[in-house]
C-alpha cells in the first residue's frame, strides 16, 4: 500500500493536468476513506520514534511531532501513527453524537469532499467533521492501549460542538465530551476553528472556555484551545490562561481565498477556484506556512509576556520539511502535521518519514 502511495504521488500532477477539476476532486473525495482504511492495515515495521524526546505539560513525548486533528477521525490510525514513529497522536475532531459531515455525490456515492493541490504541496477539504461519535473514538484508544505498550506516546482528543446543535445543547455536548475524554485521553484540544461547519460565535469563547475549565477542575490533564486566527495575540493568550486552560494551538486551515491564491503554484489555480466556488473548504499545507508561522510567532511573544512557563503552544499548519521543523522548534515545544505527513509518505520510505523530521 505504501508503494502505491508513492506511485500515486508521482502521478498526481499529471492527473491534475489531464482531468477536469471536478473529476480530479471527485476521484480523491471518492477514494479518501478507503485509502485511509487500507493504509491503516498496511502497517510498516515499527520505527523507533525516540528521536527528540521532550517533556511538555507533564507528559513525556518520544519526539515533538504528531498528527494533526482530521487525519484520524475516530482513532482507527493510532497503531499506524505509532509504527511510523510519531511522537504523539491526536484523535478527532470528535463530536458527542455521530455526524456524516458534508456530503457530495461522487461516482455514484455520497462522500466527504477534499482535493490535493499537487503543484503547491497543499490541499483543500470541506469534510465537515464526519464522526462516529465520542464513544467509538474512546473505545479505539482503549483498544490500542491494550494491544500496544506505546511508551512516551501521548494521545490527545480533539473536541468540537456538534454542527447540528446550537446554544446550550451544543455547549453541553462539548462538556460531555470533555468529561468523558479526560478519563481516557492524555490531553485535549478544544477545536474552535473548523472552517467547514457552523460553530459558536467567537464572542462567547471566554464563557465556553470557562465552562470547560470547570469540568477540568481538579484534573491535571492539559486542555488546549485550537484557533484558526487571532486578532490580538496578547488578549487571546491572556484569556485562555485566565480561563484556567493550558495552552494554544495555531493554526487550523484557512479560507481567505483571494489572499491565498498568491501562495499557490499557478498550475493549481483552476482547481483551487473551481473547488472553492463549488465546495468552499479550508486550505492546508505549504500554502499556509507563512500564515501559521506568523501566528505562532505572535503567540510566542504573547506567552513570553504572560510569564507563565506552564502555558503551552503547539504549532500546526504548513510544516512540510526539516527546515520548517527547525524554525518551529524555536517557537513551540510541540507541532502537528497532516498535509505534510501525507506528502512525505508519498515521497519517502515509511521508515524515514518521522526520523528525517525529528532527529536531533
Amino acid at each position: 500500500m505504501l508503494a502505491l502511495t508513492r506511485l500515486e504521488h508521482r502521478l498526481r500532477p499529471a492527473m491534475a493536468h489531464l482531468l477536469s477539476a471536478k473529476a480530479f476532486s471527485d476521484l480523491y473525495s471518492r477514494s479518501r476513506k478507503g485509502y485511509l482504511e487500507r493504509l491503516s492495515r498496511s502497517l510498516p515495521e515499527i520505527v523507533d520514534g525516540h528521536t527528540h524526546p521532550v517533556e511538555v505539560m507533564g507528559l513525556k513525548f518520544r519526539n515533538d511531532l504528531g498528527n494533526a486533528a482530521g487525519l484520524d477521525k475516530d482513532g482507527a490510525l493510532l497503531e499506524l501513527n505509532w509504527r511510523l514513529g510519531a511522537g504523539f497522536a491526536v484523535v478527532g475532531t470528535v463530536l458527542d453524537a455521530p455526524h456524516t459531515g458534508n456530503l457530495v455525490r461522487s461516482f455514484g456515492k455520497d462522500v466527504n469532499p477534499w482535493t490535493p493541490l499537487p503543484f503547491s504541496g497543499s490541499a483543500l477539504n470541506s469534510l465537515g467533521l464526519p464522526s462516529l461519535g465520542l464513544e467509538p473514538a474512546l473505545d479505539n484508544i482503549k483498544a490500542f492501549r491494550q494491544r500496544v505498550a506505546a511508551k512516551d506516546f501521548p494521545i490527545g482528543v480533539s473536541i468540537m460542538g456538534h454542527p447540528a446543535q446550537d446554544g446550550q445543547k451544543k455547549l453541553d455536548g462539548i462538556l460531555r465530551c470533555v468529561e468523558k475524554s479526560l478519563e481516557v485521553a492524555d490531553f485535549i484540544e478544544i477545536n474552535e476553528s473548523c472552517p467547514n461547519v457552523k460553530h459558536q460565535s467567537g464572542d462567547g469563547l471566554a464563557t465556553r472556555l470557562e465552562a470547560v475549565a470547570r469540568v477540568k477542575k481538579g484534573c491535571p490533564k492539559p486542555i488546549l484551545v485550537k484557533l484558526g486566527s487571532m486578532a490580538d495575540a496578547d488578549i487571546t493568550v491572556q484569556m485562555i490562561a485566565a480561563s484556567g486552560l493550558d495552552g494554544l494551538i495555531l493554526v487550523n486551515t484557512q479560507r481567505d481565498y483571494a489572499a491565498l491564491e498568491a501562495k499557490l503554484d499557478p498550475r493549481d489555480l483552476k482547481l483551487f477556484r473551481w473547488y472553492t466556488s463549488q465546495r468552499q473548504g479550508g486550505l492546508s499545507g505549504a500554502a499556509i506556512r507563512d500564515i501559521s508561522f506568523e501566528a505562532i510567532t505572535r503567540a510566542r511573544a504573547a506567552a513570553d509576556k504572560l510569564g507563565d512557563k506552564s502555558f503551552t503552544l503547539i504549532h500546526v499548519g504548513g510544516i512540510m520539511n526539516r527546515d520548517d521543523m527547525e524554525k518551529s522548534r524555536q517557537l513551540a515545544p510541540l507541532r502537528e502535521w497532516y498535509t505534510g505527513l501525507m506528502d512525505a509518505l508519498g515521497a519517502n520510505p515509511a521508515s524515514a518519514v518521522y526520523p528525517m523530521m525529528t532527529q536531533g
